[in-house]
């Protein structure tokens, strides 16, 4: 059958099947509405949008609200996206996923307190909701809620403990409470769970530059742009170990590679600016604390001060 093909992930023959039904039985809203997030499967969002709309037309189902919601939203119709999770929970006020994703749209929003408020009620109606913790945790963490955010992590792991991106937050935060050694854990956790996370890799190298271990940091930051080259905050941040390290040239190499890469990078001309002046180049290190203001460094103005 059609549920059974796309059960299996075989799309296209569970879309020849619900055609057949709906040829058969035109109202058929449950064949309707299985095509629609068949249709979203393959991508084919405004396909899916249409079979969404003919399902409510017969049956209010929150899930076709909410289904109509996740094609809009892909197809990056945020707001009318956000409209239908607010139709499914109208509907059901116990849909815990239309909350979960309302709160997403309203978190990249900058809506925190909001987002907040939804992953709480998605947590309501789903007490093991690890993924809606982790968020909730992220949306503290933006209203400088570390503590908060530090609860709601370890919730999230409480249910999960093989989450990796939720000990890399966990790390963070801690790390922002100037806990250095059990953000240095967390991170360590989610390498472990997942020995390719560079962001993880450069997370715990800031840890470890936080504490002072900066041979350490700068093996971290190493790790982190052997899987990623072209990461730049993880050039600067090198660069700032190497800066440590009195390793000036490196400093200067590094930050130059990050510079390449955004080229709006105010720190990482503070940065070089600060190298370039050991290294006895002070017209170079005026330009590029001159740049670094420009770009943002505010704490490149005092450097300035000296400059002709």
């Amino acid at each position: 059958s059609g549920i059974d093909k796309f059960s299996s992930k075989r799309y296209e023959g569970a879309l020849a099947d619900f055609d057949k039904a709906i040829e058969m039985k035109p109202n058929f809203e449950k064949a309707i509405y299985n095509r629609g997030i068949t249709k979203h499967q393959l991508k084919d969002y405004e396909g899916a949008i249409a079979d969404f709309d003919a399902s409510i037309l017969i049956n209010k189902n929150p899930e076709s609200y909410f289904s109509r919601g996740q094609s809009k939203y892909a197809l990056g119709k945020k707001e009318e996206a956000l409209q239908d999770y607010t139709e499914a929970v109208a509907v059901n006020a116990d849909h815990a996923k239309a909350y979960y994703y309302r709160g997403g749209i309203k978190f990249e929003n900058g809506e925190y307190q909001a987002a907040i408020d939804d992953y709480t009620e998605a947590i309501r109606v789903k007490k093991n909701y690890a993924y809606a913790y982790n968020d909730r945790g992220s949306a503290k963490r933006q209203l400088d809620d570390f503590a908060g955010a530090i609860i709601d992590y370890r919730k999230a792991l409480n249910v999960d403990n093989d989450l990796a991106f939720v000990h890399n937050n966990l790390g963070s935060a801690l790390r922002k409470k100037g806990d250095f050694k059990g953000a240095i854990q967390e991170y360590t956790k989610a390498i472990g769970l997942d020995n390719s996370y560079y962001i993880a890799f450069n997370n715990r190298g800031s840890a470890r530059y936080d504490a002072k271990d900066y041979e350490g940091a700068l093996a971290d930051f190493d790790k982190a742009l052997a899987l990623k080259s072209d990461y730049a905050y993880a050039l600067n941040n090198r660069a700032s170990a190497k800066f440590k390290l009195e390793d000036y040239k490196g400093c200067v190499d590094d930050c130059t590679k990050a510079i390449g890469l955004d080229a709006n990078y105010g720190y990482a001309y503070l940065n070089r600016g600060n190298a370039k002046e050991l290294l006895r180049d002070e017209k170079g290190a005026c330009e590029d604390w001159s740049k670094a203001v420009e770009f943002g460094a505010e704490g490149a103005r005092t450097h300035l001060s000296g400059c002709n």
